[in-house]
């Protein structure tokens, strides 16, 4: 006769469904890993556009090859925090470019390493004069995961540290309107120092591992509900 018993019923019709979602979630999330990957390898073959010629509020933005002329911008520069290359600490340098129609881009010159210490920033090297640059959009498909919400300067002039792009933030800093995301220069490009970013954060396959741990969770679960619903009531009683 079957008779789980209440607790383990109430205890398994609690646990399954959130074990379903989160392995359901992973799988999603594979999913649009792949898709972004393939965004990424599409656009990759494309002819770079004229920035100055895009619409902005496009919703497929996402790494566009894109080229524009004009100069960065050496007296309000940004340092994004918390990257890493080889092992490496260090920063991602954020350098406003201006564009020869006016547009202020938030342009990614890639990783350069931490000083000694947090206190002493690295020397940046500057590029003066005018120049066309190539890179592509980067459209975060997430929030990104902060230990601090606190924007932090590291001097009254010079570099801002800074733990994530805030464009409302930035716009603050700068004083006017930005592109509402970053262009990461590509190889070659002027004013490029280290490219160490990634397509995609995790693999897909990764989150395909992690969907079958939820799985195999959920299978166990419902087995261990099968299993002791059989048990004898004597068995079932001392398990209680």
């Amino acid at each position: 006769m079957f008779k789980p018993g209440w607790k383990m019923t109430l205890f398994t019709l609690l646990l399954s469904p959130l074990l379903y979602t989160l392995g359901q979630w992973q799988l999603d999330r594979e999913q649009e890993k792949i898709q972004l990957q393939n965004d990424y390898d599409s656009r990759q073959s494309a002819s770079e556009i004229e920035i100055d010629e895009l619409d902005s509020t496009r919703q497929d933005l996402a790494f566009l090859k894109v080229k524009a002329s004009g100069q960065f911008i050496n007296d309000k520069i940004f340092l994004l925090d918390n990257k890493i290359h080889e092992g490496r600490v260090g920063y991602e340098l954020i350098n406003p470019f201006l564009t020869m129609q006016g547009q202020l881009l938030l342009v990614n010159r890639g990783w350069i390493a931490q000083g000694f210490s947090r206190q002493q920033l690295p020397d940046i090297d500057f590029v003066e004069q005018s120049v066309e640059i190539q890179g592509s959009i980067y459209v975060p498909l997430e929030e990104p995961f902060l230990l601090s919400a606190v924007e932090e300067t590291s001097q009254a002039t010079g570099p801002i540290v800074i733990q994530s792009i805030d464009i409302k933030f930035l716009e603050e800093q700068l004083q006017r309107e930005v592109f509402p995301y970053t262009v990461r220069l590509a190889d070659g490009s002027p004013g490029l120092e280290q490219a160490n970013w990634q397509t995609v954060n995790m693999e897909p396959e990764k989150h395909r591992g992690y969907a079958v741990q939820w799985f195999t969770m959920l299978i166990a679960l419902l087995t261990m509900y099968i299993y002791f619903g059989f048990k004898n009531p004597r068995l079932q009683r001392n398990r209680e």
